[in-house]
């Protein structure tokens, strides 16, 4: 059986539910997630997932800089 890779994600970012597409994008960007005009990852694996929290609905974006499955260097 191969051996498992857990990773940590590079970068973890928590904004409000109600965030604007705009504000969203500008958020990822500061934090130095590298993400195209649509907001899409140019590079690595970007996971995004929402609170089950209803009375502080969050998205929670983790962005790993390499691929699953790839060791960085």
């Amino acid at each position: 059986m191969p051996k498992q890779i857990i990773h940590s994600a590079t970068i973890t970012l928590k904004l409000p539910l109600n965030t604007s597409a705009e504000e969203q994008a500008a958020a990822l960007q500061a934090a130095g997630i590298p993400i195209d005009t649509i907001g899409n990852a140019t590079s690595g694996f970007l996971f995004v997932r929402r609170t089950r929290d209803w009375k502080n609905p969050t998205k929670i974006f983790r962005w790993f800089a390499t691929d699953i499955g790839q060791v960085a260097l």
